[in-house]
């Protein structure tokens, strides 16, 4: 049975579409601006977001609360797959425009788990440092072409009540019988706005070079840029590094004292770095 639209859903909709969905979109294109000139760090920050607006979004506009989750994109998606499971891939596959044979098979599970790794909020300030794989860019688009359809009612009737001798089913199940069918894509929001004429050339470039689920059949793609990159943490290298097979550690305990004293760290950062500072310290 199809559900009827919530109460107030116009009301409702206008805020999710407003604080979420048009930010995300916003952040979507960013994201893919920052992969394609190299500002890694932002890159993953951003696809942190634009990811965690969305997956709210779907939440909040199937009669689901988005509190109580922060930045946490693992338990968002986790909290989102339920409500189509049938519409979101079992596996992030290589693009036929990919043409190298490397391609590390993964999850969307295990692909929001690095994300997050890469790009939490503690990273902006590169606490962890971060690995960027050559085709992160390719998965990070079909993940978002698989979810953001989600940020609409799924379970109302995919016409409208008054409509005769139409199939009663929902939008979802409407949506699993034709995937590829990009009329469900469209939200008429940021991101459609930026495919279209609204924005600047370069914001258009930014969002569809290289993207092959958004872009048009016969947009003329640039040569893809084939690229790993990845950067130690400062932490590592000033924390741990001098208490390799040393013995004399009152310098690395004195600056270990002064990072604690003035840079604000989580009390579970604080912990791991203790551990693995008495870790090294007790090797031979």
């Amino acid at each position: 049975m199809t559900e009827p639209y919530p109460d107030q859903f116009a009301e409702k909709h206008t805020i999710v579409q407003e604080l979420f969905i048009n930010t995300a979109d916003d952040n979507y294109v960013a994201a893919r601006w920052c992969y394609q000139n190299g500002l890694n760090v932002d890159f993953f920050w951003l696809a942190v977001h634009s990811l965690e607006k969305y997956l709210k979004a779907a939440l909040l506009l199937n009669g689901r609360s988005s509190r109580n989750f922060g930045h946490e994109i693992e338990k968002l998606y986790a909290a989102v797959r339920p409500l189509a499971p049938e519409l979101l891939p079992t596996t992030l596959m290589k693009p036929p425009q990919y043409e190298l044979d490397f391609w590390l098979s993964e999850t969307p599970e295990g692909f929001v788990k690095r994300l997050y790794q890469n790009g939490q909020a503690d990273n902006r300030y590169q606490i962890f440092g971060y690995v960027q794989h050559m085709e992160d860019l390719l998965k990070f688009d079909q993940l978002v072409f698989a979810v953001r359809p989600l940020c609409q009612p799924l379970e109302v009737r995919f016409v409208s009540e008054e409509a005769t001798n139409s199939p009663n089913e929902s939008r979802r199940q409407r949506m699993a019988r034709g995937k590829e069918n990009k009329v469900w894509h469209n939200l008429h929001a940021n991101l459609e706005r930026t495919m279209g004429s609204s924005r600047s050339e370069e914001a258009q470039k930014a969002l569809l070079d290289w993207n092959y689920p958004f872009a048009p059949a016969n947009y003329n793609h640039p040569p893809l840029s084939y690229s790993t990159s990845s950067q130690n943490p400062v932490l590592v290298r000033r924390l741990f590094d001098p208490l390799e097979g040393g013995s004399n550690f009152g310098d690395a305990d004195k600056l270990w004292q002064w990072v604690k004293d003035n840079i604000h760290l989580s009390k579970s950062l604080q912990i791991e770095i203790e551990n693995e500072r008495a870790r090294l310290k007790a090797k031979p």
